[in-house]
């Protein structure tokens, strides 16, 4: 019997089981994926927001301006990339500005410090490919720009170090109560605990209705589509630049990533099939049209890739996160939309304390660090001249834009949250994120994978189930290849 289990390994599950395995209680993280982020964690828009958006007196202020102040020794702790950029929201006229200064008051009173106004001039001295027909924004120093994919899976495997579990490919279908507490049931197994701890994202509200089919909470799905540019692109903005936000949301923006990139976007449609994450002619046409009101110049012929992702919004107006009174001992985050993702190291710590009241928990007295990763093109030409003595296959580039080495690859196959795809080395290690997108290293990824996890290649899939790469052997090809 466990103590606590969590079902969803997004990026609030994973640093809830993360804060919970530094205590003297056993922790089960249910996921119905082939691996971690596969959700909203994996497609957003990676920004570790001021918090000037949310309500005042709101859950979503309250953990949107503490999960910020929290972000950075987070990040150092589990050997992610954070930087504090900035953030602008610009105001083309009179009208706009009024919104801008409703931001201002709105922030301060959540707590956000450090915020600007600033005009034209000084605006385009900063981002010169700012549109010129600004005429003021409001700027955040305090906004920031971190690694959702990193950040996720390095708490998890953190967790993992100090004795939770993790079930992959486990969907939950089932909830029954028990005299000692719950049985959760999985599409493959049934497990008991005292207490549960809902982070199924956007089928939150599906696990509150396995208990009651009749509570009313609803997530709707709202499908926001993104454009990525090279990295050539990369100096066109410094800080995130944002429009005045809507009902719907902050709106398309610009923005760098941590990585290097531009990213471009997202727009906001309600839709009804959860998994819809294709990108449309209309979606792409709208970003690019909102993106020349903030940035006319974008390099558009710099896109390298193109995604959509899902964002769990709700009936509820701000974060749903409560333990229903007829279902004790269980404790919900639902509607988790933005700013989840600067809200989760708030929201997890909000779950410990949750725990608290109920439990004498206890805290280790030996919680294990998470150990940095060897990242090949970080180190400097004498550090990799003595690991590639220790081992040939560090000086093998597997993907040449991103410059991962084969060992990469391999290590990451083997850690403590393996990769079994090609899309989750690539979380992992960023092979096939570079301008490419994978035509000339994901091959070579797939042989390893093929080799590390002793199953035929045509058995490696994209990211799990029938996400097959190979369909069969080309035979003309393949006679042809003979013959040179």
């Amino acid at each position: 019997m466990e103590d606590v289990i969590i079902i969803g390994g997004g990026v609030v599950g994973s640093l809830i089981a993360r804060e919970l395995s530094f205590y003297e209680i056993s922790v089960l993280l249910l996921e119905k994926e082939e691996d971690i982020p596969m959700g909203s964690t994996k497609a957003n828009s990676a920004i570790v927001h001021a918090g000037y958006d949310p309500l005042p007196g709101t859950l979503k202020a309250k953990t949107n301006v503490e999960g910020n102040r929290l972000y950075k020794d987070l990040c150092e702790e589990l050997k992610v990339p954070f930087k504090r950029i900035g953030a602008y929201v610009l105001a083309f006229n009179d009208d706009e500005l009024k919104t801008l200064l409703e931001l201002k008051e709105r922030g301060k009173t959540n707590g956000v410090s450090e915020i600007q106004i600033l005009k034209r001039e000084e605006i385009l001295k900063r981002e010169p490919n700012i549109n010129e027909e600004v005429k003021y924004a409001l700027f955040f120093p305090t906004s920031g720009i971190t690694n959702p994919f990193l950040l996720t899976i390095h708490a998890l495997e953190n967790a993992i170090e100090n004795g939770a579990k993790v079930k992959l490919r486990e969907e939950v279908i089932g909830i029954e109560k028990k005299d000692m507490g719950y049985k959760v049931i999985t599409n493959k197994s049934g497990y008991y605990c005292k207490y549960i701890i809902n982070c199924a994202g956007i089928n939150a509200d599906k696990i509150i209705h396995l208990l009651d089919p009749d509570y009313p909470f609803t997530i709707t799905p709202r499908k926001g589509e993104y454009l990525i540019l090279d990295k050539k692109a990369q100096n066109f903005v410094k800080s995130t630049i944002f429009h005045v936000p809507t009902q719907k949301g902050k709106g398309v923006l610009v923005t760098p990533t941590v990585d290097g990139n531009i990213l471009l976007g997202p727009t906001a449609e309600n839709i009804e099939d959860r998994e819809d994450k294709s990108t449309s002619h209309e979606g792409l046409s709208e970003v690019k049209e909102k993106v020349k009101k903030l940035t006319p110049n974008v390099p558009f012929s710099l896109v390298i890739n193109i995604f959509s992702g899902i964002r769990a919004s709700s009936t509820y107006k701000d974060f749903f996160v409560q333990e229903i009174p007829e279902f004790k001992n269980i404790l919900h985050f639902a509607g988790i939309d933005s700013p989840g993702l600067t809200s989760a190291p708030s929201l997890a710590k909000m779950a410990v304390e949750w725990l608290k009241k109920k439990e004498n928990i206890k805290r280790k007295k030996n919680i294990k660090n998470f150990e940095k990763i060897v990242s090949f093109k970080e180190l400097t030409e004498e550090e990799k001249e003595n690991l590639i003595k220790e081992d040939p296959r560090w000086g093998h580039i597997i993907c040449r834009c991103e410059h991962v080495s084969e060992m990469e690859v391999r290590n990451a196959i083997n850690s403590p949250l393996p990769a079994r795809t090609l899309e989750a080395i690539k979380k992992r290690t960023r092979a096939g994120m570079g301008r490419c997108q994978g035509a000339f290293c994901s091959y070579h990824i797939m042989k390893i994978l093929s080799e590390e996890l002793e199953i035929p290649i045509n058995m490696i899939t994209l990211r799990g189930g029938k996400s097959f790469l190979l369909n069969g052997e080309n035979k003309v090809r393949w006679k042809y290849a003979k013959r040179s």
